[in-house]
């Protein structure tokens, strides 16, 4: 009985996290519209965390409640899963072969994902307990990589990028600016509750089920906290922007990353590199492969025919499942 509760309670805090995550994503761009913020922090900053505040939020609390499976998992888990809703999505669309037209700007984000993915792999398997201001040397060396790449990337960006100015009336942006700054906050704070409420649920559910910490967090956790990328990839496919599509996973998983450095801050037990099951090393490496796919897409122009074309994916979606599979 209380493993139904559980189950409740994580299915209703998964759709509460997902509405307030698309709501979040509108208004942090609306703020990019409204105020003076530049295209990079607005763009690849606010929105970033925006679309990933759910993992964010579940992996910070799997760490507080000592669950280091769960934090660890679901963030490696929503790489996975975001790559799986990329290439599935791809095999949907094959007809339009969106992915031949991809800018190789991506390719910079390709290269520090890759970078950041090997570093966790590393890290899962050293189980090192070097650390600096109580901070895991691998979180350390993590963030560093990240602000380094972000940096790469956003020079890469404004290189392409051109303004356009234009008259607005100060007044009015002013008051919508207020608005969608209180909103963004509001909707900060429900995914906030709901994306505790899906960590600590997930714990309940292992706990009561049997089911290991690892594929709840790797798999259930991540895939409900996932769920506004998903729509979000959808979308810009739908609309045959490629770019936004493979701009918002590279992005995403950049900071699902990040956020296990976060994680490791918030773990009262000493460095939450430590003491992690070891099947996260497998996930993380699948997640590196996957990243390597991406990269090949982006650098591809032309195929021979349909089957040439998405069998990358194919190969990206069977990979999934072989993961899913083992980790259950």
């Amino acid at each position: 009985m209380n493993a139904l509760i559980y189950i409740a309670i994580f299915i209703g805090a998964a759709i509460v996290s997902a509405l307030a995550a698309i709501q979040l994503s509108i208004h942090a761009n609306k703020i990019s519209k409204h105020s003076n913020m530049s295209g990079f922090v607005t763009g690849t900053l606010l929105l970033a965390v925006a679309t990933s505040l759910p993992e964010l939020t579940v992996t910070i609390s799997a760490s507080i409640i000592n669950n280091p499976d769960i934090a660890i998992g679901n963030g490696l888990g929503s790489i996975l899963f975001n790559f799986f809703v990329l290439f599935a999505f791809d095999i949907h669309f094959r007809g339009k072969r969106l992915f031949l037209h991809v800018s190789d700007h991506h390719v910079y984000s390709g290269i520090i994902s890759l970078i950041l993915g090997l570093i966790t792999a590393i890290g899962l398997v050293l189980h090192s307990s070097i650390a600096i201001m109580h901070i895991s040397f691998i979180s350390v060396l993590i963030i560093t990589v990240y602000i380094v790449g972000i940096k790469i990337i956003s020079k890469a960006k404004s290189d392409q990028n051109t303004t356009t100015k234009t008259e607005k009336e100060p007044l009015t942006q002013s008051n919508k600016l207020k608005y969608s700054v209180t909103k963004f906050i509001l909707f900060s704070v429900i995914i906030f509750v709901s994306g505790s409420a899906l960590s600590l649920s997930g714990d309940a559910m292992a706990r009561s089920t049997g089911i290991s910490s690892t594929a709840i967090g790797g798999i259930l956790v991540a895939m409900a906290s996932s769920i506004p990328d998903a729509m979000s990839v959808y979308t810009a496919l739908r609309l045959a922007n490629v770019n936004l599509a493979i701009g918002t996973i590279l992005g995403s998983n950049m900071f699902n990353i990040l956020a296990l450095t976060i994680a490791d801050v918030f773990y009262s037990k000493g460095s939450i590199w430590l003491d992690t099951d070891n099947q996260l090393v497998y996930m993380s490496l699948i997640g590196c492969f996957l990243t390597l796919m991406v990269m090949l897409i982006i650098k591809r122009d032309h195929t021979k025919n349909t089957f040439t074309y998405i069998l990358p994916s194919l190969i990206a979606v069977v990979s999934y499942f072989v993961i899913v599979f083992f980790v259950m």
